[in-house]
């Protein structure tokens, strides 16, 4: 069975964001953020060993971020989380039980 995490540690506030294109009248495209869903979740910035291992298989990893099971979320949304803007790069359904949601993510400065 797969490790839970408790309740009480999801206790951030985070917003899954969609990408939306639009065209600008000139021949281009205009992109913006839309809010998606909200949920609670456990916000983790990666430090020492673990930033080294997830740099290792992804690009500059910079947050853990763990919630409630959702098939609806992948890695062309990102997380906007306070003032920061974290990028998913990777959505992992831990033991693959629906349980929980433990999503790899890139701070965007």
């Amino acid at each position: 069975m797969a490790k839970r995490t408790p309740v009480g540690e999801m206790n951030r506030r985070i917003k899954f964001q969609s990408r939306q294109e639009t065209d600008d009248g000139y021949g281009g495209k205009t992109v913006v953020w839309l809010d998606y869903a909200s949920a609670w979740a456990k916000v983790e910035p990666l430090s020492g060993r673990e930033y080294f291992d997830a740099h290792q298989t992804q690009a500059d990893v910079t947050h853990k971020v763990t919630t409630r099971f959702r098939g609806d979320i992948d890695e062309m949304m990102r997380i906007a989380y306070g003032e920061k803007i974290l990028e998913i790069e990777a959505v992992l359904d831990v033991e693959s039980a629906h349980q929980r949601l433990v999503i790899m993510a890139r701070e965007v400065k």
